[in-house]
């Protein structure tokens, strides 16, 4: 008899620990603001690009966020001009859209995709007035 009052006491103290302790282990609440989805590009990138005008060129572009957009990045040395010049990116996903703007005197456009945490393959055009150059270009975290 006293074995079975003991093994009554031991239940309900762990019954007891048990509903104190329940509640606390409640899954952590989910961040008000998920990350920007624009840190994963901002980095500096090795461009390996083929143009209808120029041919093969490989130069560096450095991805940096926009202040003023939250779904924007500015990438500079795009179509290898100078570090100077800053393009305009619009982010969504893993799709990056470059509206048409004026970019160093040229009117540039196009698209592109990252499609993998190292690498973004892209299609865009830049219209000098007297010609259209159609540039591919695989960018590659450096």
């Amino acid at each position: 008899m006293l074995t079975y009052m003991k093994h009554k006491i031991s239940l309900f103290i762990l019954l007891g620990f048990t509903a104190v302790l329940l509640p606390t282990c409640t899954p952590d609440e989910e961040e008000p603001n998920p990350s920007d989805a624009r840190d994963t590009y901002v980095a500096s990138w090795d461009a390996s690009e083929q143009s209808s005008q120029v041919g093969q060129n490989n130069y560096v572009v450095h991805f940096n966020k926009s202040t003023s957009n939250a779904s924007q990045v500015l990438i500079e040395n795009f179509y290898n001009i100078g570090f100077q010049y800053k393009a305009t990116a619009t982010i969504s996903g893993n799709s990056i859209t470059i509206p048409q703007q004026t970019y160093n005197g040229n009117q540039l456009n196009g698209s592109g995709t990252k499609t993998g945490a190292n690498t973004i393959q892209m299609t865009y055009y830049m219209n000098t007035g007297s010609n259209i150059d159609t540039c591919v270009v695989t960018l590659t975290r450096q």
